[in-house]
């Protein structure tokens, strides 16, 4: 029997400054929804990845944590899936994915054609060498980046990601990514599964309301903690 793995690989915690989720209650949701693997890709940081992997352990609990960071280059946003050491941004994009290579990670291109976004392929050439991109990036509205994105796996043999690209707890999930690790439920095993393109995107957009809610509290209200109040204990 096949077991896939609902691997979420795209998800924000405090240490993004843009999100009021904390580690220890993504993986709360996480194992409520029944998640088997998250990755926290935080804005230009490992703090949210490393004190997630560290609860997990503490805990003992099941469900598999990648770590990752969300880096930004000189053109766009990159994922580093996999990568356990703090990658700096402002790089260009092939530097940046030398760096992701060096650490033993996967190159993966976050909404790669949303401009508003930072998505990297509406700013540099599509034909550089990924792993793969976000066919379904949760955050959407109407979705043609993801339809664009869709296309230029198909053309290119990448990997095909979904992910929920959440900034709060209740949209974690609403996207992920099915994984076929062929048994071996681990890190390394989904990182093989898809570097071989065992994989393929799952699930459902984020409701646009709850999205614009969420800007609300963050623009309006500015009830989003910052990075170092957060490092601080604040």
């Amino acid at each position: 029997m096949i077991f896939i793995l609902k691997f979420d690989p795209h998800i924000h915690s405090v240490y993004s400054c843009d999100s009021r989720s904390t580690p220890e209650d993504i993986l709360k949701r996480a194992e409520e929804i029944e998640l088997n693997a998250i990755a926290i890709t935080d804005h230009n940081t490992i703090k949210g990845s490393q004190e997630a992997i560290k609860i997990a352990k503490k805990e003992n609990k099941d469900i598999i944590i990648v770590p990752s960071i969300e880096i930004s280059t000189d053109k766009g946003h990159m994922i580093g899936l996999g990568v356990s050491e703090y990658i700096p941004s402002g790089l260009s994009a092939i530097e940046t994915a030398d760096m992701i290579r060096d650490a033993g990670g996967l190159i993966i291109i976050p909404h790669p054609f949303s401009r508003y976004r930072h998505g990297l392929f509406c700013n540099t050439n599509p034909n550089m060498i990924v792993d793969g991109v976000e066919c379904q990036n949760a955050r959407y509205i109407f979705g043609h980046s993801n339809k664009k994105a869709q296309k230029l796996a198909y053309e290119r043999r990448l990997a095909r990601i979904g992910a929920s690209d959440s900034h709060f707890l209740k949209s974690i999930g609403d996207s992920y990514t099915e994984v076929n690790t062929k048994g071996q439920d681990d890190v390394d095993g989904i990182l093989k599964a898809i570097r071989h393109r065992r994989c393929k995107e799952a699930g459902k957009g984020t409701s646009n309301f709850l999205i614009a809610k969420e800007v609300f509290v963050k623009k309006v209200l500015k009830r989003y903690p910052k990075r170092e109040d957060y490092v601080k204990g604040i």
